[in-house]
């Protein structure tokens, strides 16, 4: 009885291990392992960084893997399913070799290889110290003004990084431009770390990393600036008007005795430019009135550019519609077939302008027969806009043949009685005069 046990357990495990060697074959059948190297690099994660030390340079490196995986986890892998680490943890300053740990999230996935296996560290102390700020002016302020001791607020600022770039920074640079200010400025400027030969000095951090410079301008005495105000006379032409005024430069700066400058109002008249009759703008160069012992700094005379211009008006205008596209052998009415168009421009050209001038069309290419809603074409002058055309959209009926001309429908009149005609009465001749002479009277 024993034996025939073990005999049929013997048979029971033979039987499992084709089992399940048959459910691994079809298993792999229906989902093959796929070995390759996997398309996208893994960003590398730095771990367990000593407290107090900086990694210099920060890591930003990516490792490739060569990975096994069954087509079902392969068609889904992404780089979020990695996981690129290197652990510090236990290193001093200097630089190491550090091994590149890479794990994936599915299970089913084998790391077969990495590249690279190891990448260099190069830990340093952190140190930080604090460095005076020193503003330096890159330019000069205008001629007639001078620029006073700078001040930058913090006056000093922290500076950190790694030890051994921290111990070159000798002093903390702000760089200004005055830009011909005439005035105090005040500016917010970046800073900059130099070293004892004045050159850059990378890889540190500032505390802050900007700050406030105030550099006072003050006016030099016998100097002062004024303002430039245009003088013109005459008139432009009918139908235009002046529109922008300019004149550069718009301040001049003026020396001369401290009684003449100080007798000086806060501008200068220039001399009269004529602009009778213009249509279009004026540019001259002309000098300016100055007061006996005063001078100008640089050119002697300003340009002045008047802008004329046209006075701006509308006009509504009406005009027929000129059919055009229609093929041969068909006939469009439009309704209606005259339009109201309103123009805006300039005066001159509105009142110049003549019937011709302004065309609208109506465009019925490719149209065939029937009814259809066709928005008409302005053709205006150049120079002049057109605001809107009233109707904006035209009914247009198109036939093959010509549209019937209405035949006016006769009135029905009232005969009239007629009246009998008397026969006209024979002309009376006119009787002739019959002279008689006197008769004799007779004797007794």
């Amino acid at each position: 009885m024993g034996r025939r046990i073990w005999d049929n357990l013997g048979s029971m495990v033979l039987a499992l291990v084709l089992a399940i060697t048959v459910w691994v074959v079809a298993t792999y059948e229906e989902n093959p392992s796929i070995q390759g190297a996997f398309p996208e690099a893994i960003p590398i994660e730095v771990i367990n960084k000593p407290e107090g030390m900086i990694l210099w340079p920060e890591a930003s490196e990516e490792v490739r893997v060569t990975v096994r995986a069954p087509r079902s986890s392969w068609e889904v892998l992404t780089p979020n399913k990695f996981r690129a680490v290197v652990d510090l943890s236990g290193l001093t300053a200097g630089v190491h070799e550090v091994p590149v740990q890479v794990e994936c999230l599915d299970r089913a996935v084998k790391i077969l290889e990495k590249k690279p296996e190891k990448i260099g560290i190069r830990l340093e102390e952190r140190r930080e110290k604090e460095v005076a700020v020193r503003v330096e002016i890159m330019d000069s302020p205008p001629l007639g003004y001078v620029a006073r001791t700078p001040m930058a607020i913090p006056p000093k600022v922290m500076v950190s990084g790694p030890a051994s770039m921290v111990d070159q920074v000798a002093e903390v640079v702000a760089q200004l431009y005055l830009r011909d200010a005439r005035e105090t400025v005040k500016r917010s400027v970046a800073l900059s770390a130099r070293n004892d030969l004045g050159e850059p000095v990378g890889w540190v951090e500032m505390e802050p990393a900007e700050v406030q410079v105030q550099v006072p301008i003050e006016p030099t005495p016998g100097y002062k600036d004024v303002a430039v105000r245009v003088i013109w006379k005459g008139q432009v032409a009918p139908g235009y008007r002046i529109g922008n005024i300019s004149v550069t430069p718009s301040i001049v700066t003026v020396v001369g005795s401290p009684w003449a400058i100080k007798n000086i109002p806060g501008y200068l008249e220039t001399a009269p430019i004529d602009i009778s009759n213009a249509r279009e703008d004026v540019i001259e160069r002309v000098p300016l009135n100055l007061p006996e012992g005063v001078s100008v700094l640089g050119d002697q005379g300003v340009l002045v550019e008047i802008e004329v211009m046209a006075i701006e008006s509308s006009l509504t205008v009406q005009r027929k519609l000129t059919i055009q596209g229609l093929r041969s052998g068909l006939w469009a009415t439009p309704s209606p077939d005259t339009v109201d168009v309103i123009l805006s421009g300039p005066l001159p050209k509105l009142d110049a302008l003549r019937p011709e001038d302004v065309r609208v069309v109506l465009d019925l290419f490719e149209l065939g027969p029937g009814t259809h809603k066709v928005e008409p074409t302005v053709i205006a002058p150049e120079g002049l806009k057109v605001e809107s055309v009233l109707p904006s959209t035209i009914e247009v009926e198109i036939s093959v043949a010509p549209p019937p001309t209405p035949t006016p429908t006769p009135v029905a009149t009232e005969t009239p009685t007629p009246t009998p005609t008397l026969p006209a009465p024979a002309p009376t001749a006119t009787p002739t005069p019959i002279w008689t002479l006197p008769c004799p009277r007779p004797s007794t």
